[in-house]
């Protein structure tokens, strides 16, 4: 399995919320939904030990 690669996570979490339309505080569900869809394409490990995460990092306007 490949390592999680965080700037790839934020980046396909981003896109997936400014399709959504930017909806405010479902940043988690887009995180995590690039996550599984990377992993699905094999260029992310979302196994319980590298998922361990608090929170997505989040800034105004943006996911990350």
């Amino acid at each position: 399995m490949h390592e999680i690669d965080e700037q790839k996570v934020r980046d396909r979490a981003f896109q997936l919320w400014d399709a959504a339309g930017q909806p405010e505080g479902r940043e988690q569900e887009f995180w995590y939904a690039a996550e599984q869809e990377l992993a699905e394409q094999g260029k992310a490990d979302i196994s319980q030990h590298n998922s361990e995460m608090d929170k997505p990092p989040l800034m105004p306007g943006r996911l990350g």
